[in-house]
């Protein structure tokens, strides 16, 4: 016969094992989410950037055109 205090250790230090292996999965899977987050921050800064640029060459084409077009703009009855 098994003396009780003998299995409540194992069980015990079973489940210890069990949560050190869950708590290296997980230490594991926020290190990969990290790394996807800080990547995804640098494409958005990135992103972000470009976009300025060209809402910048936008309004550069918007004024040149405009400039352009003093004297052939419809009238406003037109």
């Amino acid at each position: 016969m098994k003396n009780p205090a003998t299995h409540e250790q194992i069980t015990m230090n079973e489940a210890i094992a069990d949560l050190q292996i869950r708590m290296t999965h997980q230490d594991d899977t926020i290190d990969q989410l990290n790394a996807i987050v800080t990547r995804q921050q640098l494409e958005l800064d990135r992103l972000k950037e470009e976009v300025g640029r060209l809402r910048e060459v936008v309004q550069d084409l918007k004024d040149s055109t405009a400039a352009g077009q003093g004297g052939h703009e419809l009238p406003p009855h037109y």
